[in-house]
């Protein structure tokens, strides 16, 4: 009878372990649709941001200057807390990255040099350096980047 015993309750925390562990080894990892909510939330922050950034109309060199600043500030901002926002696992998290990293790359070779030159020309007050500096910024094409963040799961941060 004690053996039987023995026997019944190494069956009992064998089981127990398996369970346990079943439980312990499962992703932790967001779904697509968490994901998506975490990003948006960023997203409507960094728009917020910037929309703030935008109203201020900047007219003197020192305020281009600022503004081009502010803006390349709040943009380096979203994109390390959009990078930060944990991936869900599998093919999701394969688009959420690839999604973050053409951000990024437009975020530095198009974006970022366009402010660049935007406070260039306001500090040299070359009148048409500054016209083409803020046609280079509006000219961004974020069709590809936008349709990135839609196939992650975000709602509105491809807007």
């Amino acid at each position: 009878m004690a053996a039987a015993c023995h026997r019944a309750a190494g069956l009992i925390l064998a089981v127990a372990l398996v369970v346990l562990a079943a439980g312990c080894g499962g992703s932790s990892a967001p779904t697509r649709a968490t994901y998506g909510k975490n990003v948006d939330r960023v997203c409507a922050t960094f728009d917020a941001r910037v929309r703030a950034i935008q109203s201020r109309a900047p007219k003197t060199t020192d305020e281009i200057v600022a503004f081009a600043d502010d803006l390349g500030r709040v943009l380096d901002d979203g994109v390390a807390k959009l990078s930060a926002v944990e991936r869900p696992d599998g093919d999701d998290g394969v688009k959420a990255k690839r999604w973050i990293d053409a951000f990024r790359r437009q975020a530095d070779e198009q974006i970022k040099p366009a402010l660049a030159a935007l406070k260039d020309a306001a500090r040299r007050k070359d009148t048409a350096a500054l016209q083409r500096a803020a046609q280079r910024i509006q000219d961004v094409d974020a069709r590809r980047v936008n349709q990135l963040a839609r196939e992650a799961g975000s709602q509105t941060c491809g807007d």
